[in-house]
């Protein structure tokens, strides 16, 4: 019997959903054979592999540390003359080759979830069935297990691990094959391409029953991009000074947005997606590294957030039949350091206008003339509230 969809209630967890399905909803298996129900296996699969989610900020910062020494000693190994060697040696002591990944782990995949999930309520048709309920979880649980081998194509890298730990509870090939395109196309590029759901079929059947691929891996896609709050960040190592100057940067983010919720406005209809961050002038006005070079941390906030609209509008390429994003609310929030009663407030709205286009880098303006870069920020901060920085 071919599940027809169910949507999930208000408030409830899709793992909380996928426990409560019918065992006749999935494809026919035999208990007498001892073959595990598929909400089971699914459990069983998010508990075999918890130890892996647990090592995976560890694992990746040894895994780049040890790429760069080795590009070190290639590189320098190359070098003939004295002085390239020591302008070569002087330049990889600059750069940054530690990786401190804030969380990757099972907290983050249980904020996928969460998100993912919430998406989900907002479906007016179309639910996910059983078995395509099934497929979306167990992708979410293993589509950043790669970077336990590095940070660069982690999307590409989880079919070892995927083999080792879903092999004894989901023993189907051609299920396994599913669970890892879906987590493939997560993010990165194919072939030179960024728009990777594209290169999975829109709907297949497996074994007498309908998966619509690309759905699922825009749910994904978009669930683990909304996944990014202040649950990520380290608040301690931020604290203690301990995190490498080239990744506070993506702390300080998230620990900066403290509310991503999706939203109907009942005025005119529209559902859209509100961030709010909220920060101190002390840090609005410090220059943080990324790559070699020095922003602010509004400025980074003006690229994620465009970059999270560019993902809305690609993700929902696939998921507007059942559900539509109409755009990105932002509210951010700097507060002054030593008066509470004071904070400056900028406020935006990314959606579709006019002719469509992706919002590229660099542009917040185009949403707003009146909104200020860090730069002019920090000159309005300073004539505002006469902070000496």
């Amino acid at each position: 019997m071919e599940d027809k969809g169910i949507p999930l209630e208000k408030n409830e967890n899709l793992e909380d959903w996928l426990k409560a399905r019918d065992n006749n909803a999935f494809p026919k298996f035999s208990i007498s054979k001892g073959e595990k129900p598929y909400p089971e296996r699914y459990f069983n699969f998010s508990d075999a592999i918890l130890p892996i989610h647990n090592l995976v900020e560890k694992s990746a910062m040894a895994a780049e540390a040890q790429i760069w020494i080795e590009k070190c000693i290639e590189k320098i190994g190359k070098c003939k003359d004295e002085r390239e060697r020591t302008l070569l040696l002087n330049k990889f002591k600059e750069s940054d080759p530690i990786m401190y990944l804030n969380n990757h782990g099972q907290g983050h995949v249980n904020k996928v979830i969460e998100k993912v999930s919430e998406m989900l309520h907002f479906f007016d048709r179309g639910h996910l069935t059983s078995y395509e309920g099934f497929f979306l979880l167990c992708s979410i649980q293993i589509h950043d297990v790669g970077n336990v081998f590095g940070r660069e194509e982690h999307e590409k890298r989880c079919r070892t691990i995927l083999e080792d730990k879903a092999k004894p509870f989901i023993p189907d090939k051609f299920e396994r094959n599913v669970i890892e395109k879906l987590s493939l196309v997560h993010g990165g590029i194919i072939n030179g391409d960024r728009d990777t759901i594209g290169f999975l079929p829109d709907t297949r059947m497996l074994h007498e029953q309908k998966i619509r691929k690309r759905l699922l891996a825009a749910l994904l896609r978009f669930g683990d991009e909304m996944a990014d709050d202040s649950s990520r960040a380290d608040n301690d190592g931020l604290d203690k000074g301990i995190i490498p100057e080239g990744c506070r940067i993506y702390h300080h983010y998230s620990a900066s947005l403290h509310t991503v919720k999706i939203e109907k406005d009942t005025e005119n209809e529209k559902v859209q997606l509100n961030l709010s961050y909220e920060f101190d002038s002390d840090l609005a006005t410090k220059k943080l590294k990324k790559n070699g070079e020095y922003r602010y941390l509004l400025d980074e906030i003006y690229n994620r957030t465009l970059k999270l609209e560019r993902e809305r509008r690609y993700c929902m390429r696939f998921i507007r039949p059942y559900f539509s994003l109409d755009g990105v609310r932002v509210e951010i929030i700097i507060q002054h350091a030593q008066n509470p009663i004071k904070r400056d407030i900028i406020r935006y709205t990314l959606e579709e206008n006019g002719y469509l286009s992706d919002p590229p880098s660099d542009t917040i303006k185009l949403f707003g003339e009146e909104i200020r870069s860090g730069e002019e920020e920090v000159q309005h901060l300073k004539k505002e509230w006469e902070l000496q920085c």
